[in-house]
């Protein structure tokens, strides 16, 4: 799918490479997989499958743009960090609101 930068920051590209050269390229881990450095571009060491690094709001807030609350995640570590709300859309609807946990 692709981003629709409009509900993004409007310097995302800057705040993007800054996360990016913070990580030095490489995964800087979910709280699943804490120790994952999985490197940008390069062969995943557990799933072998190409890492493409994305910047993940680990409060996934998107309106919290503070640089303690992002990070450079791989494919694995992103997608188990924010399972709860791709059940969540799968099941209700992506458009569907929830405010603290509940359907608001």
């Amino acid at each position: 799918m692709p981003i629709d930068y409009k509900k993004y920051h409007p310097k995302w590209t800057l705040i993007r490479r800054l996360i990016m050269r913070r990580a030095d390229n490489r995964c800087e881990g979910s709280p699943r997989y804490p120790n994952c450095h999985a490197r940008h571009l390069q062969p995943h060491p557990e799933t072998k499958s190409k890492v493409i690094l994305t910047i993940a709001h680990m409060d996934r807030n998107r309106d919290n743009y503070d640089f303690k609350n992002l990070k450079a995640l791989c494919q694995r570590c992103h997608l188990t960090h924010d399972i709860n709300q791709h059940q969540f859309n799968r099941k209700y609807g992506r458009e569907t609101k929830r405010v603290n946990g509940k359907l608001f």
